[in-house]
Parts: structure tokens; sequence; C-alpha cells
């Protein structure tokens, strides 16, 4: 099967009437990025994109840079580049999508920069307690802080914070599907499955995550991308939650 099989096959799957709310190539650029095949996003963006104006590409643009942002933290900067670098040098001035929510954050007067910092912590605590469920999350936090200070610092404030759990361009649902799709095309099998359950706790349903899960690997296999044992979404205990 080639990518654009694939492809074909989650649009149809999807059917989503707006194609600046469509999931199907976010979850299809971050598996590609974690998979090492990042230069294939150019191709991806352009299908998506095909026959648009381009005020509707300047949105799907800002969705992919968003997802590959995001996720970034899972694979790695270098792999993010891979992806990324090749798009923008297909990109004319013009159709350059400039917004980045973090970017006018940093911009605010002292006063606003103390609220924004406020409310960022508060939505990265939320959304990781969400994940989690709350007594689980601070066992997570815990242990972290107790082993690595740096490591409670970078993963759970600076990542949550940062990157995870800004909502300006991608809601939770969103993220947690790329999240599904990254971590299984980087073998990371059991925090795939984590925040599988993340997904279904944000709202998500389980259809969207079988979307996520099994774009993710097809892309996997598309790119002999090796996954480990991933759990199929109908066997996921989506009651009990032991910390790490």
């Amino acid at each position: 099967m080639t990518l654009e099989n694939i492809l074909d096959e989650f649009v149809a799957r999807e059917q989503a009437e707006d194609i600046t709310k469509a999931r199907w190539y976010i979850v299809a650029a971050v598996a590609l990025t974690s998979a090492a095949a990042g230069p294939e996003v150019t191709r991806l963006y352009q299908k998506s994109t095909y026959g648009h104006g381009i005020e509707i590409k300047k949105l799907i643009q800002r969705r992919v840079k968003e997802a590959i942002l995001k996720t970034s933290a899972l694979y790695g900067i270098p792999r993010s580049l891979q992806a990324l670098m090749p798009l923008f040098n297909t990109l004319k001035d013009e159709e350059v999508e400039d917004y980045g929510p973090r970017w006018e954050a940093s911009q605010a007067d002292e006063a606003t920069s103390a609220t924004i910092a406020k409310e960022r912590r508060e939505k990265a605590c939320s959304y990781f307690d969400t994940v989690w469920t709350p007594a689980a999350a601070q066992a997570n936090r815990d242990k972290l802080f107790k082993y690595h200070r740096d490591l409670y610092y970078l993963n759970l404030q600076l990542h949550y914070e940062y990157y995870i759990a800004e909502d300006a361009i991608l809601n939770p649902i969103e993220t947690q599907m790329c999240n599904i799709a990254a971590l299984i095309c980087c073998k990371c099998p059991v925090q795939a499955m984590w925040h599988t359950r993340g997904l279904i706790n944000h709202g998500g349903s389980l259809e969207e995550a079988k979307f996520a899960q099994e774009l993710g690997l097809a892309i996997a296999k598309l790119t002999n991308s090796p996954t480990g044992d991933i759990t199929p979404v109908d066997e996921i205990d989506f009651e009990h939650y032991a910390p790490h």
C-alpha cells in the first residue's frame, strides 16, 4: 500500500465536511515525522490543500505545523525539522502562515505575562490530571520530583505548559490523537496506550482512538518502523490507572 492509498482510505473514513477541522492530515503528518519520513509531509500538505484558496491553505498549514511542534517533544526536534524544512522551502512568501500563540503570549507586558503564566500552569495541570486521573497524575509528579527534578520540570511543566496543553490551534482531542500516532511510530507502545486513555478522558471517542491508532500503524508499516507491542483500543483498560 502506498502513502496515497493510506491517505485516501482515512480521508474517506473520516468524511470531514470542513478541511480546516479534519484530523487525517495532522495525524498522518506526525506519524510520518515520527517514523523518520518527514519529507513526505510536504506531499501530504499538498494533497490536503489541493484545490483550496490561500486562506484555507494557511489554516491547514497552521494545523500541520502545530501538530508537528507539539509532538516534537515525543520524537525529537531533528525529526520535526526533517519534516518542516522541506515544507517551508516550497512556500512562497505570500503563502506563509505565521500565527504563533506562544510567541504572541511572549510579547505581552509584565502584568499580562504573569496572568498568562498562571493560566498556562493551571491548564497544564488540568490537562495532565485528565490524561491520568488526578490520583495517578499526582503520583507521577511526586515520583519525577523525587528522582529527577529537572526531568519533572521539563516533562510536566515545560512540555505540558508550552506544548501539549496549548489549545489555541489544536484542541485536546486532536492533540491526543496526534500523540497516539507519534508514539506508535517511535516505538513507545506503553506511552501510546497511556495517551489513548488520555484521549478518552478528554472526551474523545473509541472511534477517534481507533482512527489515530490505525493510521499510526499504517504509516509505521509503510515506513518499516518498529512499533513494539501495541495494545488494540478494544483491549485497553480504561478503568484502572497505575502510575509510572
